[in-house]
């Protein structure tokens, strides 16, 4: 998932009643085939006309499965309290039947703005809101996946306020996509934040209300290979340590020491799915093209990355000028993180990509 943002004055982004899918039109010649296209960019572009132009007022962001050889791209938006984006989603909460994630979704961000003490109170936290559209059979997408983030912080305290408190976080993200309180899920939850790293902890959590899997997923950061096998141990995930520890020294000298580890929590423990997430040691916003391509390359030599995936993938970051209703944009992509997917003996990886659109003067 995509973990920064960056935001535009309302002004520079056009008639606040036009579709977001109007502007993602004219960015179509920036994606790779290999990446987007048929279907897959008929998917996208359907989503984004269902949603408002304030979607480039933030990073949006893309999901790549490299091991997938149809060129789909699950998408994520960033909706931050008492935004216009985050007003568009109060609205369609509003209109939504009582009972739906589109209605919990809508009330929690209104919540968010109107009670100084909620969650993400005082611009400390946000939502990333991702939509599963790779193998989608419906007209519509299913509702998102909803993650709490902090955005880029220096003082710890934000993010101990944020993650702390499991108790308080489940329920948070039980309000926001509507789902009932799982006790089942809270005991487990707990149990894990026992055994979570003394540096680190909780960076994130998500829920995934158009899966039917009922679970809470925490990602956790850890700063060395062995730090994450020891947590995987502690919180007796059911998969290999020796896989998790092979897919950590495949990274070794490419990434950032360590791994984020994406874990999901169930009513019976953890899950055997198990992410491995790895950042280049840059800046989000580096396009970082050697970088990139080293880490993309060992990706395929490990059988990680389809070959036609991989060559899409290095041509992803870049910088171009978009002219759209008489407008110039700088458009950057970059490229945020990869996560290795460890499952029952199955390992595959897939890249979160994001793209930034500001107006030039």
């Amino acid at each position: 998932m995509i973990t920064d943002e960056h935001s535009m004055k309302d002004s520079e982004t056009g008639p606040t009643d036009r579709p977001f899918g109007e502007f993602l039109a004219d960015l179509r010649s920036l994606f790779p085939s290999a990446l987007v296209d048929g279907s897959g960019w008929e998917r996208l572009l359907a989503l984004a006309h269902r949603l408002p132009i304030h979607v480039i007022n933030h990073r949006f962001g893309f999901e790549f499965d490299l091991c997938d050889p149809e060129p789909a791209a699950d998408f994520c938006v960033v909706p931050s309290p008492g935004s216009p984006l985050a007003g568009f989603y109060v609205r369609q909460g509003e209109l939504a039947p009582t009972e739906s994630a589109e209605a919990a979704l809508g009330a929690f961000l209104a919540e968010q703005v109107s009670d100084p003490q909620g969650l993400l109170a005082q611009g400390s936290g946000g939502l990333i809101l991702e939509y599963d559209l790779v193998g989608m059979t419906g007209a519509q997408p299913r509702p998102p996946g909803i993650f709490i983030v902090t955005g880029e912080v220096k003082d710890e305290s934000i993010r101990e306020k944020l993650f702390g408190d499991p108790e308080r976080l489940a329920a948070a993200l039980w309000a926001v996509s509507g789902r009932t309180p799982d006790a089942d899920v809270l005991r487990e939850m707990l149990r894990v934040y026992q055994e979570l790293p003394a540096k680190g902890g909780v960076s994130q959590a998500g829920i995934m209300p158009g899966r039917d899997q009922r679970a809470v997923r925490l990602i956790v950061q850890t700063h060395s290979a062995e730090e994450a096998a020891a947590m995987l141990e502690r919180i007796r995930w059911p998969g290999s340590p020796e896989e998790a520890a092979y897919v950590c020294g495949s990274m070794a000298g490419l990434t950032r020491p360590g791994a984020v580890l994406s874990v999901d929590v169930t009513a019976q423990g953890v899950s055997p799915r198990l992410g491995l997430e790895f950042y280049r040691p840059v800046e989000w916003h580096d396009l970082d093209r050697a970088g990139w391509g080293s880490l993309i390359d060992r990706l395929q030599e490990r059988g990680w990355c389809l070959p036609e995936k991989a060559k899409g993938l290095k041509a992803w970051p870049l910088v171009e000028q978009v002219f759209d209703q008489g407008k110039v944009y700088k458009v950057q992509q970059s490229i945020n993180h990869v996560k290795v997917v460890v499952d029952r003996g199955s390992t595959a990886a897939k890249a979160y990509a994001g793209t930034m659109a500001l107006q030039s003067a």
